[in-house]
């Protein structure tokens, strides 16, 4: 009887080993967009874009008025990334521990408990990732929402 149940938990444990494996994807859908703009838009179709004019900042824009916020936390800045002439990055900035706490706190609220290393925080899905990271030297830190599939 005994060899009967250990069978049976192994037989158990292998059904459910690439169930526990899928668990490093959420099981919220993945942001389609940021403030309104779909991964996947044209540089074109974004309004109000400036160019980020510094050496390494190739297909980095930024918007003159951006709004400097994200919830209740205060951020500094807004980078919109383009590769193929289409968005599939964004990444905000912004200083202070307390804001990094409210940020993520956000994050958790919209997309559950993600997974930690080291400095960084994040939730992945098969073709998207949202990153949280700070940096205790320089007082602050940076998110980044990445559409990591075929930019149609």
């Amino acid at each position: 009887m005994n060899v009967l149940r250990i069978l049976t938990a192994l037989l158990a444990l292998a059904f459910l080993a690439p169930t526990a494996m899928a668990g490093d994807y959420v099981s919220t859908p993945a942001p389609d967009s940021f403030r309104g703009i779909k991964w996947g838009t044209p540089l074109a179709d974004v309004p109000d874009l400036l160019a980020v004019n510094k050496p390494g900042f190739k297909n980095t824009f930024f918007k003159k008025n951006e709004r400097l916020n994200f919830g209740d936390a205060e951020i500094t800045s807004v980078a919109y990334y383009f590769r193929e002439g289409k968005l599939y990055r964004v990444g905000v900035a912004f200083s202070g521990r307390a804001n990094h706490f409210l940020i993520k706190d956000r994050l958790i609220s919209m997309y559950g408990m993600g997974r930690g290393v080291g400095q960084r925080y994040g939730w992945m899905w098969p073709d998207f990732s949202v990153e949280l990271d700070y940096d205790d030297d320089r007082d602050g830190g940076g998110l980044y929402y990445t559409f990591e599939g075929a930019l149609d």
